[in-house]
């Protein structure tokens, strides 16, 4: 399994060329500070300088790569003949998809550390920034809530792109999922007024996720219709029916 997940770490590198995804994780909040004196405050660095958004395409699009050129590329093949079974190319997958994640996530704080000194040497990271409580706890939590959302997606995008066989039709899943946040929980609200019990329904449960704890707890019951809790266990649940049928069609797929 070692030699697998340095074989995973150098094909990131050199074909997704992972560095440079890095790096501009580092880059993206020190220029968003620095070109707009508006995000220089608490609320754009607890928002990483506003870099969640491309830690959240970033992840989705080598999400989908992982795999998709595998198959693409061929490499498959030769791991396939080594006696590395499908299982553990796809935990692999899996284990590298997790890591870039939180790398990605240490870049984008590296570069929200460094524009802060830049730009805002003055703001006080003890200074209440959220419901979550002050900047240090709201950005934890930030990036706890981005995570769970990017391993919800990262679900969905490795189960269509074995589907589909094309990471296009993931990646552009992905963005919708990020960018329409607002217009899934308008369709979300329509589902749950037609019948209370599609409350399960997953664009519930992914902006649930989504708002854990940043809001009150009967502030979010209100809204997604359950407690955390419950939205939690229910979570867990879809993602690993989701990744569960991702294996599945991982290891019918013909190489």
């Amino acid at each position: 399994m070692l030699t697998l997940m340095k074989q995973e770490y150098y094909k990131a590198l050199k074909q997704n060329k992972l560095y440079i995804w890095l790096g501009l994780g580092v880059l993206v909040p020190i220029l968003v500070m620095g070109v707009f004196k508006s995000q220089r405050g608490v609320g754009s660095v607890s928002d990483l300088g506003h870099a969640t958004f491309y830690v959240y395409l970033a992840g989705i699009i080598i999400t989908a790569l992982s795999v998709s050129q595998e198959f693409g590329f061929g490499t498959i093949r030769p791991l396939l003949s080594r006696r590395f079974s499908r299982g553990m190319i796809f935990t692999s997958k899996l284990l590298l998809n997790l890591s870039v994640y939180i790398a990605l996530f240490i870049a984008a704080l590296v570069g929200t550390l460094i524009g802060q000194l830049i730009f805002a040497p003055n703001l006080d990271f003890s200074t209440r920034a959220s419901y979550a409580g002050n900047v240090w706890q709201t950005i934890g939590i930030t990036i706890l809530g981005t995570m769970f959302q990017m391993i919800f997606v990262a679900a969905l995008v490795l189960l269509i792109t074995n589907l589909v066989k094309s990471s296009g039709a993931a990646i552009g899943l992905g963005v919708v999922m990020i960018v329409g946040t607002p217009i899934l929980s308008s369709i979300s609200m329509m589902l749950i007024e037609l019948a209370p019990v599609l409350k399960w329904n997953p664009f519930n449960i992914f902006i649930g996720m989504a708002m854990y704890g940043q809001v009150a707890p009967s502030s979010f019951k209100d809204i997604v219709h359950m407690s955390q809790g419950t939205v939690i266990i229910a979570y867990l649940v879809y993602v690993i029916v989701m990744y569960g049928i991702a294996y599945l069609i991982f290891k019918k797929r013909s190489v």
